[in-house]
């Protein structure tokens, strides 16, 4: 029967696309012609997309870079991020408002029937095509909101090209519908190539865009970025239903690399192959041989942009008795760091560097050990705050010359951090929810399991409006997902405004201060900014030395480009541009 129910949608799917057929543009503009559709060559096409998955170049720059723009990491330049930092201006063109890429993905999907090759052969790759289409459009979303829906590969006079731009709600739900086919299409994991897309990855980036689109409505109404007659809890109900599914299939673990609960969180992130891991549902990897590797996972922990991690992302990891900081007998205070680890969440010691952990590591030989943060570099490569990022950084990464640690693109993490969030927003998250989701997360590291009534009072919790259960909820995500590349969107979704404003600051400088005779007399450790209470403040000599200057009447989306508006009245312009 479920063999049958395939035939049929598949069918459907095809006598759609044969009826698109009819009023699609002339072929003679379209420069792929002479492609006949075979599988092979539906596989080659899908290729090129697989470059737009954010691969590491670095867990604080490069694709991760967003978490600099948020509250996990500090860049030490002021406008890093023109869109946190206030700073951003209507572009004259391009500003992201790109369209090319849908143009080669509608075109597919108008003429992917006419392949000679059997459904069976073919299907993996439409359904590829339609993720990427979702993949397109919520990228798009995210940074403009409302937006021209386009499902067909347009020419230069094509009509739809002065389309105006319809509700962000309508755009979601047409992502969702792309990836209710990419779902159907898509083979499961077991049978999917290595390295290509599968069902269940369609089914959590379904719950990431629903999710995104539920906060959003529910966060954002009432303002001039709301929806009309909006209705997070379909999406929030989106986001269970397709992170359960991926749930109920049981075969992905969350579980310690090697067994391993004191290193093997951070273990995860410094794996050259994780074709075996439970928990990896899609990843990248790389080879010397082929000269196909990445310059992540440097060994130092820095960036090019000047980054340390936050001291408000440290303050956020539970002490080991389940508490925050600010009520645990455990805290031992902050004059140190080697204090501030103490009997607390492991996470956040398999995420900063400590002092005496092997920094270099040659041939399996210690050759170097990490003593003081990188705060003194003049170059480009310097830590901002005094806690450097240990995550992703393998002392012992280093291949040839290059490095080739796997990429994880989607994680099963996120499925259960998307699954109890959305409950939660649902007000329906029960014990057994948080037991098969994050405490899941908790159980690898060996942290008390979170109780459905939280059982404490954080004077210091980020969201003191919202229930503690969505609090502690979205406390585990941030700690879970440290400098990966997701607060940024986490706190565009939940308007986060207080927190996006916040001044940012770092460790306790005394303590680097006390030893400054073991820092490189590159910059003198004086020049490093304090505030008045003695922490690291990247930006105390900035226009953002008390927050970034975030403007909440337009700084939750971007600005379309001038001439993009001159060339089409029938796109208006976001709110306060």
């Amino acid at each position: 029967m479920k063999k049958y129910n395939l035939f049929i949608v598949l069918i459907s799917l095809l006598t759609i696309s044969c009826e698109d057929f009819l009023d699609r543009d002339p072929l003679d503009k379209i420069t792929d012609v002479q492609m006949s559709f075979t599988a092979k060559e539906m596989e080659l096409y899908a290729n090129k997309y697989y470059g737009n998955f954010p691969t590491l170049s670095g867990f604080d720059y490069g694709p991760y870079e967003r978490d600099n723009a948020s509250d996990n990491l500090v860049s030490g330049a002021y406008n890093y991020d023109a869109q946190i930092s206030g700073t951003i201006t209507v572009p004259s063109s391009g500003g992201g408002w790109n369209w090319e890429m849908l143009r080669g993905l509608n075109f597919f999907i108008e003429n992917y029937h006419k392949s000679p090759d059997p459904i069976t052969q073919t299907a993996p790759y439409i359904g590829e095509i339609y993720f990427w289409r979702a993949w397109f459009y919520y990228d798009k979303l995210k940074q403009f909101g409302d937006l021209p829906w386009i499902n067909k590969a347009l020419d230069a006079n094509s009509e739809a090209l002065y389309d105006g731009r319809i509700s962000r709600s309508i755009i979601t739900d047409s992502i969702l519908a792309d990836l209710d086919k990419a779902t159907l299409l898509l083979p499961e994991k077991e049978s999917a190539i290595a390295g290509r897309l599968h069902k269940d990855a369609a089914l959590l980036f379904q719950s990431r865009v629903a999710l995104y689109e539920g906060c959003w409505e529910k966060y954002h109404d009432g303002t001039p970025f709301g929806v009309q007659n909006a209705k997070p809890d379909k999406y929030f109900r989106i986001a269970t239903e397709a992170a359960k599914t991926i749930i109920d299939k049981e075969i992905y673990k969350i579980e310690p690399v090697d067994g391993d609960k004191e290193k093997g969180y951070w273990k995860l992130f410094n794996q050259t192959d994780l074709s075996a891991n439970k928990e990896v549902l899609l990843w990248k990897k790389y080879d010397m041989s082929l000269g196909v590797y990445n310059n992540s996972q440097n060994i130092w922990g820095v960036s090019d942009n000047n980054t340390g991690v936050s001291k408000y992302m440290v303050n956020s990891y539970l002490c080991t008795d389940g508490k925050p900081i600010s009520i645990s007998p455990l805290y031992q205070g902050d004059d140190l760091i080697e204090n501030e680890v103490k009997d607390r969440d492991p996470r956040l010691a398999q995420t900063i560097f400590l002092k005496g952990e092997p920094r270099v590591i040659i041939n399996g030989q210690v050759s170097g050990y990490f003593t003081l943060p990188d705060m003194t570099y003049d170059s480009r490569l310097r830590n901002t705050t005094g806690y450097q990022l240990a995550k992703g950084c393998d002392p012992s990464a280093v291949h040839e010359g290059g490095y080739i640690t796997a990429s994880i693109i989607f994680r099963y993490a996120e499925v259960l951090c998307n699954y109890a969030e959305a409950k939660a927003e649902l007000e329906e998250c029960t014990q057994s929810d948080l037991d098969l989701s994050v405490n899941q997360l908790r159980e690898r590291v060996g942290m008390p399991y979170m109780t459905v009534n939280v059982g404490f009072n954080d004077p210091d919790w980020d969201f003191p409006e919202l229930s503690p259960l969505l609090n502690e909820i979205r406390r585990e995500r941030r700690i879970e997902f440290a400098c990966e590349g997701y607060r940024f969107d986490d706190l565009m979704r939940w308007a986060a405004v207080r927190l996006i404003k916040r001044p940012m600051i770092g460790a306790k400088m005394k303590q680097f201060a006390d030893v400054k005779d073991e820092f490189k007399p590159v910059l003198d450790p004086e020049a490093i900014p304090v505030n008045e209470k003695g922490y690291i403040a990247p930006h105390w000599n900035s226009p953002a030395k008390n927050g970034w200057k975030f403007d909440e009447n337009k700084n939750w989306l971007k600005p379309l480009p001038s001439n993009e508006l001159v060339l089409n009245s029938n796109l208006k312009q976001n709110p306060g541009y």
